[in-house]
């Protein structure tokens, strides 16, 4: 009786898209058909996908999977991709196996797995498949040592970048035909906030996962440094906030230095980023022209809140910052509702830029916070004793009631 010749396969395994930030892995699992080999000029061809040009990749690719046709193909291969969401639910190294594994059932349906020759995976994972009856053998840079993994290696490759150029054509502007969304400068350009994070992306990527857990910037005008202590503990909470000092109205400007020193004080507490506007005290001066003895809290006060909030405003439209807000909505010694009308209102109104030399038109959003509430002024009061704060004893203008000097100067503590 004749002795029946049993074929041996090989496999090889390789995957792509283990390192990106976005989209599926893919792994192909590769067998010859050692009854048909493919010609030996195609065979010596073949090497680690990496080190192969992407026209070279293309052309071995599309030969690959011609010789995989027909009943009596060259070469027998199975495709497993697994997806950026049950990346993010088992981790990339399991996802990678379960790409594997997919890969393995399909050219299962192929091939007769109880007759292996040996399965070869490329790096040292170690992974164990119920559907193997022998644990595989590990090679790091496998793909350029084993020729079948080197063939798993270019499918697997062309396939994923053919889905990353599909997917570009969702996403024009992330560039994926470019870097595939690998980790590249350009890619991370593009994640500037969590809008550009798209349905693809893996949000257990730390990249992916610091652009999410980003607060949203918001610039805070600051009067004074005891009324900036509330607002900045409380918005660190939902912001990255930025702290801008524009108090031209402060005089003399030993004061006002002095009181600049006490918010510096303040945000190397804190640890929030400040910014300091300049000293135009002659455009306060231009701002109440006219208004000067007008009472506390009137047309002199408005007009001096107005030039600050409008100078914040422009402060923020420069810098890209949507939200903003005003630390004058802590002191009891100001109008609520003013302040918030003002803030609306330079939401809305353009802002001139005399650097840009144009008007700056982006909407804003003004936080309508009272500060005050919620025992705030109390608790900056704390805070100042605490930390050994300066609390001014004016408002900083030199025609308010309490400026030194006044004959009804009887308060102390003032803040704004």
């Amino acid at each position: 009786m004749q002795k029946q010749n049993i074929i041996k396969y090989k496999i090889g395994i390789d995957e792509a898209g283990r390192g990106p930030w976005l989209g599926s892995v893919v792994a192909c699992a590769l067998a010859f058909n050692p009854e048909n080999m493919p010609e030996s000029i195609l065979l010596s061809q073949i090497n680690d996908s990496k080190k192969l040009s992407e026209k070279k990749r293309e052309e071995l690719f599309e030969k690959l999977i011609d010789i995989s046709r027909g009943t009596n193909p060259s070469l027998y291969f199975g495709v497993g991709v697994v997806d950026n969401y049950i990346i993010d639910e088992i981790n990339i190294k399991q996802a990678n196996k379960e790409a594997m594994r997919r890969a393995l059932v399909e050219l299962e349906r192929k091939i007769d797995f109880k007759n292996l020759n040996g399965v070869f995976i490329d790096g040292n994972d170690n992974y164990k498949f119920d559907i193997l009856e022998k644990p595989p053998i590990f090679i790091v840079e496998g793909d350029s040592k084993v020729t079948e993994i080197g063939a798993a290696s270019i499918i697997a490759k062309v396939f994923r970048d053919k889905l990353m150029n599909q997917y570009a054509l969702l996403y024009p502007d992330l560039n994926l035909e470019n870097h595939k969304g690998y980790g590249t400068k350009n890619h991370s350009d593009y994640l500037t906030d969590k809008s550009k994070i798209t349905g693809i992306h893996r949000l257990s990527y730390k990249p992916v996962k610091k652009i999410l857990e980003q607060k949203p910037k918001l610039l805070l005008h600051i009067c004074c440094g005891p009324d900036a202590t509330v607002p900045i503990m409380d918005l660190k909470n939902d912001y990255e906030v930025i702290c801008f000092w524009y108090d031209p109205n402060i005089q003399p400007k030993k004061e006002h230095d002095k009181r600049l020193g006490e918010l510096i004080k303040v945000c190397e507490i804190e640890k929030v980023e400040y910014i300091v506007g300049e000293y135009d005290y002659k455009n306060f001066f231009d701002r109440i022209k006219g208004f000067e003895d007008t009472p506390e809290k009137g047309e002199k006060c408005t007009h001096c809140y107005d030039m600050r909030l409008e100078r914040t405003a422009l402060e923020a439209r420069r810098l890209g910052i949507k939200y903003w807000t005003s630390t004058l909505n802590t002191s009891p010694h100001k109008d609520l509702e003013k302040m918030f009308s003002l803030g609306d209102k330079w939401s809305i109104n353009e802002t001139f830029d005399s650097i840009s030399n144009k008007n700056l038109k982006e909407k804003l959003d003004f936080l309508k916070t009272a500060f005050r509430k919620n025992a705030g002024f109390k608790r900056s009061v704390e805070y100042t004793k605490k930390h050994n704060i300066y609390r001014q004893t004016y408002c900083g203008c030199i025609y308010s009631d309490t400026f030194p000097g006044k004959n009804n100067n009887k308060k102390s503590g003032f803040s704004g």
